[in-house]
């Protein structure tokens, strides 16, 4: 009897003891801040394939409603993971010894891929009153916030036409307050992302005046960052975590044709994007131009040149920061070696 006690207690331990170990296995637990858009596809597809999952991650994604917001955090190793844009503040927060890095692509503007539009009050198109970047010098322009993207790319395109991002008159708005502002008359223009652009066309307060990829080709406008935390304390984490991002990158290019969510995998990524983001709406997600993301996970590093030029003219980064110290390639040079290149379906 008490044989056969302990013969049937060792598989029971055994079984415990592999279970201890799994867990153990999946204890690597990684914070990912987001901003809940369609950008931050490809960790929604990891997350939904179960490659976090099969990787040993723990992985929980928490919603933010800026970039900068993610800063704090990331800086005291309470969140691993940031994404969204390159702003004046991050480089700002290399004066605090706040070192956060720059370590792939999230989002850009292409040509035939543009997210992001140059939008203008439909009555003063109609009225002849702007019909190029010229006219809208003096005019009252909607931005997010100050020192981000936008701005940069504005103020480029308009030296281009003979004036500067100071003879406009800046509003700061968030973009579902823009929607409004142009159905009042409050503003004449701004550059507005996916859904908004597709969803302020449709209510006919404003028009494309031209693509955001036709103002600067190659626009980097969304980054993932990692903590210098995860960088330091957790290397290994950090690596299997960009190289399923690669892997998801790669999964959504394949999702990719003629500048729409129409390719192979389409369905499927339409399904993920409509269950992790903001945007419900499976047909507008149909509709909607997508954001470009690199299938090796690059960061347009001449993009992020041009706008941290623009935030040290605009005196909003007093230092000597340059991009390469902000920018860190090796995760994702890491990634494509173990990966292979990238062959498009």
């Amino acid at each position: 009897m008490h044989m056969r006690f302990i013969q049937r207690l060792v598989p029971v331990a055994l079984i415990g003891l592999s279970c201890l170990a799994t867990a153990a296995q999946a204890a690597d637990k990684v914070k990912i801040a987001i901003i809940g858009g369609t950008g931050d596809i490809p960790f929604y597809l990891a997350d939904a394939k179960g490659w976090f999952a099969q990787e040993g991650l723990e992985v929980e994604m928490i919603t933010f409603d800026s970039g900068a917001r993610m800063i704090a955090p990331m800086a005291s190793g309470d969140i691993d993971v940031g994404t969204g844009a390159v702003a004046a503040g991050l480089y700002n927060a290399f004066e605090r010894e706040i070192t956060i890095r720059v370590v792939a692509d999230k989002g850009r503007n292409v040509k035939g891929m543009s997210f992001q539009g140059l939008m203008v009050r439909k009555a003063l198109v109609e009225a002849g009153t702007i019909r190029k970047v010229a006219d809208l010098k003096g005019r009252k322009m909607a931005f997010t916030g100050p020192g981000a993207n936008d701005s940069a790319v504005i103020d480029e395109a308009a030296r281009k036409a003979g004036f500067t991002f100071n003879d406009i008159e800046s509003v700061y708005l968030g973009l579902g307050a823009q929607l409004a502002a142009y159905q009042n008359g409050a503003i004449d223009a701004s550059i507005m992302p996916e859904p908004f652009r597709t969803n302020v066309m449709k209510t006919g307060a404003a028009v494309e005046l031209m693509a955001v990829a036709d103002l600067r080709d190659n626009d980097q406008t969304g980054v993932v960052m990692y903590s210098d935390s995860l960088i330091r304390k957790r290397p290994e984490v950090a690596a299997k975590l960009m190289k399923l991002y690669i892997r998801a990158a790669r999964y959504y290019n394949d999702s990719l044709k003629d500048g729409k969510i129409a390719g192979a995998n389409a369905d499927e990524v339409i399904d993920v994007m409509a269950k992790y983001s903001s945007l419900k709406d499976k047909e507008a997600l149909r509709a909607i131009v997508p954001s470009a993301i690199d299938p090796d996970g690059r960061p347009s590093l001449e993009s992020l040149r041009a706008d941290l030029e623009f935030y040290k003219a605009q005196g909003l980064v007093k230092s000597a920061i340059t991009v390469d110290q902000a920018v860190d390639m090796s995760w994702v040079e890491r990634a494509v070696r173990e990966l292979g290149p990238y062959k498009a379906k």
